[in-house]
Order: C-alpha cells, then sequence, then structure tokens
C-alpha cells in the first residue's frame, strides 16, 4: 500500500477546484470572429502556393510582428531562395490593428524606383485579394521572382 503524501491533491480536490473557478468565472464565452479570412491567413495560404508552384525552388515565409506599441500588426512577405543560402527578399508588409483584420495597409518593398504599388490600402478580403493579386502579377514582382528562379536553377544545376 502506498502512502501518499500531505501535498498530493486528489482528483476530487481538483473537480472542486474547477465548479468553483466556473462559478466565479464572469467572462463570456468566446469563438473566432466569423465573416472574412484574416490577412495573416491569406498570406500563408499564398505562400505555400508559391512553393507548390515553383516546386520550392522558390518559397515564400510570412513573419509577424508588432508595431505602434502593439496597436497593430505586421505580417511581412518574404521571397525565400533555399538553393541560394536561404536568401530572403522582403516582398511586402500588411499592418492593421490588432483588434481588427481591416482595413490593411499593403506597402510593397520592391525596388524599383518605378514602383507605382508602393503603399496600398483594402477596406475588406476581396480588396485585400484583388491588392495582393495586382502585387503579385505586376512586372516588378515577376522580375525579382524570374531572377531568383534562374539563379536557383543555375545553383542547383552545378551542385
Amino acid at each position: 500500500m502506498s502512502d501518499k503524501g500531505s501535498n498530493e491533491v486528489s482528483s476530487n480536490d481538483v473537480i472542486k477546484q474547477n465548479i468553483r473557478l466556473r462559478a466565479n468565472d464572469l467572462w463570456p464565452d468566446f469563438a473566432p470572429a466569423e465573416g472574412e479570412l484574416p490577412p495573416i491567413t491569406i498570406l500563408k495560404e499564398q505562400a505555400s502556393l508559391l512553393g507548390l508552384k515553383l516546386r520550392n525552388l522558390i518559397e515564400a515565409d510570412v513573419e509577424t510582428g508588432t508595431t505602434d506599441y502593439q496597436r497593430f500588426l505586421r505580417h511581412t512577405l518574404f521571397l525565400v531562395a533555399p538553393v541560394l543560402n536561404f536568401y530572403r527578399y522582403k516582398l511586402l508588409d500588411v499592418e492593421h490593428l490588432a483588434t481588427q483584420m481591416y482595413p490593411v495597409t499593403i506597402r510593397v518593398s520592391l525596388d524599383d524606383p518605378a514602383n507605382t504599388h508602393s503603399e496600398l490600402k483594402a477596406e475588406n478580403e476581396v480588396e485585400f485579394k484583388d491588392a495582393l493579386r495586382d502585387v503579385f502579377a505586376s512586372t516588378q514582382t515577376k522580375r525579382v521572382i524570374e531572377n531568383l528562379l534562374a539563379q536557383s536553377l543555375g545553383a542547383k544545376a552545378s551542385a
């Protein structure tokens, strides 16, 4: 027969404590907001699709941080070339209030001075997807990806 120490808490004590806590819980039940997809979800989905499309020679990665004393969330989309020692190219930032999903501000980081898409606004999911589609299809984005792809293929062939 094992000797239970006085420090052990019985399962009945745990159940009683949980009941007591629930009785004092003033918080309502919560569920994720429904409706529009969050910008982070859309960006991560697009990052995954780029990797599939380019056989992971060029991938994309999304990092999230905060700005303005944590008032805003900033999602940064990087192009990544694994064969080129995981070279990372910052394509764009998306910012929105931390407590809301939309509107968003999209800041494109392309190094072309003629870039006409330097800052875009999107009020909702549809506008956000349209803006991303325009940025992804732009001459500058295609130039960057195609150059990274050519270099990746060259590096892979010589390996």
